[in-house]
């Protein structure tokens, strides 16, 4: 009796340990990852205020010729908008986890939606768009375009190649994708990269830009859509994120 009163003990004190050590493990990893989040905020916030102050700085003391000023004014241009789409992604994300998003659909073609938000981003890179020009979907403008935004401007920074826009149409869905030739995300990133301040790797080791916010961004809003969003290999190299929606709604419900 005594010996199985004592085995009860044991298996009852082991698994509080487990669950103790797996509940301090998961408020470890947060706290890590709030620690990147500020860092990699900081880093972004800091980095192009700096950058349009040295090049407003030269404009100011140095007598240039026509074009280069224009070339720098460009650059000042290109870090303000890095800055304000950065702020707009924290005060969305703040929006999402507060249930404060209310959706406003409308019908859009979806060629000119993709071309109109992508076509004055930062990039060297040749883009594609393989979009039926005729297809409408129903979408709320505003939110879905900070999905084309974040999608377009991951691809920028890690594909040097060519970027591809494509749309089909089976039955009533429509699946959008966005193809890079990048380094691609390894299968047991692909669901991870998707949560809140998650990026891989190490904040202090890490030479890409970012928050960890964009693809939480665009998963969130697209679910508010009814859609679905998933991540595959763009063989040989690469990756392929395809997004799953409704060609039209039919509203049974109010989303918000």
């Amino acid at each position: 009796m005594i010996a199985g009163e004592s085995a009860v003990f044991i298996l009852l004190l082991f698994t509080g340990v487990y669950f103790i050590r797996k509940s301090i493990l998961k408020e470890l990893a947060l706290v890590n990852e709030k620690k990147n989040f500020t860092l990699s905020v900081t880093h972004e916030l800091k980095t192009p205020i700096a950058s349009s102050k040295l090049f407003l700085e030269t404009l100011i003391n140095r007598n240039l010729p026509k074009e280069h000023e224009k070339s720098i004014l460009k650059k000042v241009y290109n870090d303000q908008n890095r800055l304000q789409q950065l702020v707009e992604d924290i005060l969305l994300a703040s929006k999402l986890d507060e249930h404060k998003v209310k959706l406003y659909p409308k019908q859009i073609n979806l060629y000119d939606f993709v071309v109109s938000t992508t076509q004055n981003m930062v990039g060297e890179n040749n883009v594609r768009y393989n979009i039926p020009k005729d297809l409408v979907v129903e979408l709320d403008p505003f939110y879905f375009s900070s999905v084309i935004q974040n999608l377009h401007s991951n691809a920028v920074k890690y594909s040097e190649k060519e970027i591809i826009w494509e749309a089909e149409v089976k039955g009533e869905m429509v699946y959008l994708r966005i193809k890079d030739f990048g380094n691609g995300i390894p299968k047991k990133e692909r669901q991870n990269v998707f949560k809140l301040f998650y990026r891989m790797g190490d904040e202090d080791t890490r030479s890409s830009k970012g928050t960890g916010l964009g693809l939480y961004l665009v998963n969130k809003i697209v679910t508010l859509h009814n859609g679905k969003i998933s991540i595959a290999e763009n063989k040989p190299q690469g990756t392929i994120i395809e997004i799953e929606i409704q060609q039209k709604w039919q509203r049974k419900k109010q989303y918000s």
